[in-house]
């Protein structure tokens, strides 16, 4: 049987990746898992409880009749069947390249004198080390959202009515030394002279939060990413991964939601298999060439004889490797 070339591979592993991605960004948009990230992520909706959450603060139009609800575990299963309706996730200007959005939407706390809305980014990152600090990019689309609300939630010099924005960043497989970890990064006040006059929400108007992920049966002190590790992983079966969110998260499992975590499942193991044989490969390859090379230097060397012996001593050979090539 041929062996698929390198390309194919690399072609195939790349639509794994991006249906991963699609499915994970899919999951996201459910009010259940949403609503968990905003407690737990933002300080406007810390002090709510999920379930108070997902059902008043996720809609068109903000809800200013209830009443705040103690920041408990949610007693009840919330809808693991509704979407959240997003925002345009496409952001662009004239003179500027266009930038896309995984997911962005709004959400309200209706429970107040004027009710606040904030504008709400998600993004799934796969590589956490891209080539730039991820925080800078938060603090980009953090920008461009800020900007863009000019012409539609704020006009002329009404810059008080900007509405704070979030970036919030998922990485499903970080290093190892920053797994399980979350960082947020956000602007503050420092007097250095005189008595300040300001209010905190004239200047608190942008975070960047960033959630390393880790190992789902590693229990962390953050019930975001106990939730976030069991929905990512890939050494998690399909049904326990469901059980885990009905029994511990309170997320109720419809037909949709199963069919799209069984499907997610089945694309991680897909990937973590491929991965592994692509290593395997790599590695033969690799040790073929190392093999190839010693050979020839042997030869080169006038040492025939200890062809053969490399040939039937691998500690000889390993030996051989390390102190000619």
């Amino acid at each position: 049987m041929k062996r698929s070339t390198d390309l194919a591979q690399a072609i195939d592993l790349a639509a794994d990746k991006a249906r991963y991605d699609e499915c994970a960004k899919r999951l996201l948009t459910y009010s259940s898992i949403i609503a968990w990230i905003l407690k737990s992520c933002t300080e406007e909706f810390s002090q709510y409880s999920v379930s108070f959450i997902a059902d008043h603060c996720l809609k068109d139009t903000p809800e200013i009749s209830q009443k705040a609800v103690h920041p408990d575990q949610p007693d009840r299963n919330l809808d693991g069947d509704r979407r959240i309706d997003g925002l345009n996730t496409e952001a662009n200007s004239i003179k500027e390249q266009t930038v896309y959005y995984d997911i962005r939407f709004r959400a309200y706390i209706p429970d107040v004198e004027e009710p606040v809305q904030l504008i709400i980014n998600l993004e799934i990152q796969l590589d956490d080390t891209p080539g730039y600090p991820l925080v800078t990019r938060g603090l980009y689309y953090c920008a461009r959202m800020i900007s863009e609300q000019y012409g539609t939630i704020f006009a002329d010099e009404h810059y008080e009515d900007i509405q704070k924005v979030y970036s919030v960043w998922i990485c499903p497989d970080p290093a190892k030394k920053r797994k399980n970890g979350i960082f947020k990064y956000h602007m503050v006040e420092e007097p250095v002279c005189g008595t300040s006059c300001t209010q905190q929400k004239s200047y608190d108007l942008m975070d960047v939060v960033i959630l390393n992920l880790g190992d789902a049966d590693q229990k962390s002190d953050q019930e975001i990413l106990n939730l976030l590790n069991v929905l990512f992983s890939a050494d998690i079966p399909p049904e326990e991964k469901k059980e885990r969110l009905s029994n511990n998260f309170h997320i109720a499992m419809t037909e949709e939601l199963e069919s799209e975590v069984r499907f997610m499942c089945n694309l991680s193991q897909a990937l973590v298999e491929q991965g592994v044989q692509q290593g395997i490969q790599q590695g033969i390859q690799q040790g073929e060439d190392m093999l190839a090379r010693l050979i020839q230097k042997l030869f080169s060397l006038g040492r025939a004889e200890d062809v053969r012996r490399v040939a039937e001593d691998q500690e000889y050979r390993n030996t051989l490797m390390k102190e000619l090539l």
